[in-house]
């Protein structure tokens, strides 16, 4: 998996991929709820793919892994090519921050206590009008004081500063480099990057603090690390998938699903599949940062997590509207003619509503069969008890 991702649908792709099989899609299979792209990475040899998903940053590790011809450039190559602009702005940064990254090397230095008054008093755009007036500044800027974000948002939480200074001067290399061909893939190994340094459980929700000792020696050791060199072993992670003969048949939307089955744009199409959401957990919260250090566009921000203002909220998370959102579904699925293949465990937000999937699916649709497996779910990097939970995964095939 490219970036640590709740819900993924690794652990059931194989039985996905086989049902799909059966089916024989007359066209290409849609995965409407595509997350980190489990799915669709298992679909290369069965067929071509249109992923969408609500957030951009899981739209661009898309493209760069589904999308596009052979890479001719090496990551030695996009490194050199990089590495003057990158070096460039993390000078000019370390000297706007140059009070602040030695007060963190003397927390990283010190007691657990040093490290947690650090991050207490550290300012960000979350709790520091000074911070989000220079952040307004360099929303508005066209120069290098553009290149700040991740040191505004997310240092000395989620980040230490030193490697959010790394992220910002290697987001101003990229944005600068004219090989538009490369952008998705630099971008997405970015993002990577990121994900295995960043200071938080299984998502960004909230960040990690040392409450113990163990926490302590965990956040030191991460923030001591570098994120440049992490970037430059994602190059190699982020890889294309598949031949470019499927690639290039594969498409990538950005959107709301039940947007993207009732406009009636998609075009050669076999089969849609979908795995909504299926708690009360607006999956956006979890996947903030990502979705701000992508879209780098300086976002209303609160609380100590730092969170957008604008999240993207789904019926498929609300109790009030989780039984509408599956009769949209079923129904804009039914008008293209083509069989719909849902994931759904038993425990999920619409049982607790009183509806099941068949129940709603079989007033569209001829024939709908289950498949049951056993699976774990994530619990969200709770604190407290196990951090995954055994529960019932159903796939239901809905034929036409």
């Amino acid at each position: 998996m490219v970036v640590r991702y709740m819900g993924t649908k690794r652990h059931m792709a194989d039985h996905v991929r086989d049902a799909i099989a059966e089916l024989e899609p007359a066209g290409r299979v849609v995965d409407l709820f595509s997350g980190m792209g489990s799915v669709a990475e298992s679909l290369q040899e069965t067929a071509s793919v249109v992923t969408n998903d609500a957030m951009s940053f899981t739209a661009a590790l898309s493209r760069a892994r589904f999308t596009g011809s052979d890479r001719e450039t090496t990551s030695a190559d996009v490194i050199k090519r990089l590495k003057p602009a990158y070096e460039a702005r993390r000078r000019e940064l370390e000297l706007v921050y140059a009070t602040e990254l030695n007060s963190e090397v003397t927390a990283l230095e010190g007691s657990r206590t040093d490290l947690l008054n650090y991050m207490d008093k550290a300012q960000h755009v979350g709790n520091s009008t000074a911070q989000r007036r220079t952040a307004k500044a360099a929303a508005e800027s066209s120069g290098s004081d553009h290149y700040a974000l991740a040191s505004l948002y997310f240092s000395a939480g989620y980040l230490s500063l030193r490697q959010a200074v790394q992220l910002d001067a290697a987001r101003a290399a990229i944005d600068a480099d004219s090989h538009l061909e490369d952008r998705d893939w630099m971008l997405a190994a970015w993002i990577a990057a990121t994900s295995v340094l960043v200071n938080a459980p299984g998502h960004t929700a909230q960040f990690l603090r040392p409450n113990s000792d163990s926490a302590h020696t965990r956040i030191v050791r991460t923030w001591t690390r570098s994120i440049w060199d992490e970037f430059t072993l994602a190059l190699d992670t982020v890889s294309q998938v598949g031949t470019e003969s499927w690639r290039r048949d594969n498409s990538v939307y950005v959107g709301d699903a039940l947007d993207l089955v009732s406009a009636g744009e998609l075009r050669d199409i076999g089969t849609v599949y979908a795995d909504p959401p299926y708690t009360k957990d607006q999956y956006s919260r979890y996947y903030h940062m990502y979705e701000t250090l992508y879209r780098y566009d300086f976002p209303d921000s609160s609380g100590a997590g730092r969170n957008r203002s604008d999240r993207f909220t789904t019926g498929f998370s609300l109790k009030s509207a989780v039984v509408a959102s599956f009769h949209d579904l079923c129904r804009n699925v039914s008008r293209m003619r083509v069989p719909l293949v849902i994931s759904y465990p038993s425990s999920g937000l619409l049982d607790d509503a009183g509806v099941t999937v068949p129940e709603i699916a079989r007033q569209y649709f001829g024939n709908v069969q289950t498949r049951s497996y056993n699976a774990n779910h994530s619990t969200m990097g709770a604190s407290t008890g196990a951090s995954k939970k055994s529960a019932t995964e159903n796939l239901y095939v809905c034929l036409v």
